[in-house]
């Protein structure tokens, strides 16, 4: 009887319940942190007397943070573990994001949330790798796709905090609470152990018995019975993700992430300005489109998350995108309001329902010993794109309006649904080892 035997076939105990609780605040906070200098751009720019240059390349640095995050930290927690690096993750994308409050330099601004980032897309990626050691076999791509819709929850909050109070309270309090997600930390550190399956994988036996037997995953009686992981190497290089047995994975994984944060961050940083300049809505009509297209986010990933262990990840993920790229090709024909909001909200409920299923497919695709290196360094290659995005789309929208930049969009959601056709492996109801 090995470690992940028992963690694939183990009903749900409040171990399960608590790790998820735990996993969805924080990763609401990541996003709530994510969105927060967004709604309060207008009261921070004019008060420091920033330029629009200097604003974009404010918001820039948290994407820069972000590339660096995940690849690094991923690598670091198949080294030392899952929880610690949540954990740091948690701090790092809370504190920096804060202090960001107290300073009337936009340059340190900038550096805080180039810290910032680098801790939110470190917690997303060893966060969903954790999930998917822990859950059972039969429900752990439920569980993850799940978890990612905390981020239209954390959006919403960020957007509440920036509508209804900055205009009374101004820009500070609002980035204040970016301290918040320390409270998660805390909950983190004390309701989650470490990853029962990376100690088990690690050598460290008695460790990952002690979880087991203290969660009731593993009768006390039992725990003589625990026999070692059979491991061919501890630690894998890098390199690994592209040795024969992982490249098509790899080359898989880095296309479909490159494509859809490049397709995300373009089409949803500037949304509320193609609504007014592009489709002729006023500017409280667009607050309120781009309001409901978010919602539409949350159906979306639930969508994601029940059909998951129906259809599995591989057909889903590329139904999905394809479904966004159509989407996207539509919304590059719409005129009229109604027309707009339909096309609108069909990009935001695939493109989200994709990226729940997105984080669940991601770190099955490799064995523990490489599994948040391997997802990490996907999530980073993602925000590269993440990076571009913004910037193809300021470009393209001042030389040829937004009709050409939303086939670009439906092209790379194409893209990415072929790369996921040809490339990918089923890996529903399959060990993760």
């Amino acid at each position: 009887m090995r470690v992940r035997e028992i963690l694939e076939e183990a009903p749900l105990k409040n171990y399960h319940y608590r790790l998820f609780m735990a996993a969805y605040i924080g990763w609401m906070f990541d996003a709530m942190n994510s969105g927060l200098i967004s709604f309060v751009l207008k009261p921070l720019s004019a008060e420091l007397g920033l330029t629009p240059s200097v604003v974009g390349l404010m918001l820039s640095s948290w994407l820069m943070g972000m590339l660096i995050g995940a690849s690094l930290m991923g690598t670091l927690a198949d080294r030392f573990g899952r929880k610690s690096i949540i954990v740091a993750s948690l701090l790092l994308y809370s504190i920096p994001a804060g202090l960001c409050a107290l300073t009337d330099r936009w340059e340190i601004i900038t550096a805080l949330r180039f810290l910032a980032g680098i801790g939110a897309s470190s917690y997303m990626a060893v966060t969903s790798t954790l999930i998917s050691e822990c859950f059972p076999r039969r429900m752990r791509g439920k569980a993850v796709a799940f978890l990612e819709s905390a981020w239209a929850f954390g959006w919403l909050l960020a957007a509440y905090l920036g509508l209804i109070l900055a205009p009374t309270r101004g820009w500070r309090p609002v980035i204040m609470a970016g301290f918040t997600p320390i409270i998660a930390a805390i909950i983190f550190q004390l309701l989650v152990p470490e990853s029962p399956r990376f100690l088990g994988r690690a050598g460290r036996l008695e460790e990952a018995a002690d979880i087991l037997v203290e969660t009731a995953l593993l009768p006390e009686e039992r725990r003589t019975e625990l026999e070692a992981e059979e491991v061919e190497a501890r630690r894998l290089p890098i390199a690994s993700l592209w040795s024969t047995a992982y490249r098509r994975r790899t080359l898989m994984l880095w296309i479909h992430w490159f494509c859809i944060v490049l397709a995300y961050w373009g089409i949803f940083l500037w949304a509320p300005y193609i609504l007014v300049a592009e489709r002729g809505l006023t500017l409280v009509r667009s607050l309120w489109y781009s309001l409901l297209m978010t919602v539409m986010q949350i159906p979306g990933y639930w969508s994601g998350a029940l059909l998951i262990e129906r259809v599995g990840r591989r057909r889903l993920l590329a139904l999905y995108m394809a479904l966004a790229g159509l989407g996207s090709l539509m919304f590059s024909m719409a005129h009229t309001p109604l027309e707009v909001l339909i096309w609108g909200s069909a990009i935001s409920f695939f493109n989200l329902g994709a990226w729940g299923i997105t984080y669940a497919y991601t770190p099955e695709l490799y064995p523990t010993e490489m599994r948040a290196t391997g997802a990490g360094w996907a999530n980073s290659v993602g925000r590269i794109g993440g990076i571009l995005g913004p910037y193809i789309a300021g470009v393209l929208i001042g030389l040829t309006g937004s009709t050409p930049l939303f086939i670009l969009f439906a092209l790379l959601h194409l893209i990415s649904a072929s790369a996921v056709t040809l490339l990918g492996v089923e890996t529903k109801g399959v060990s993760i080892d």
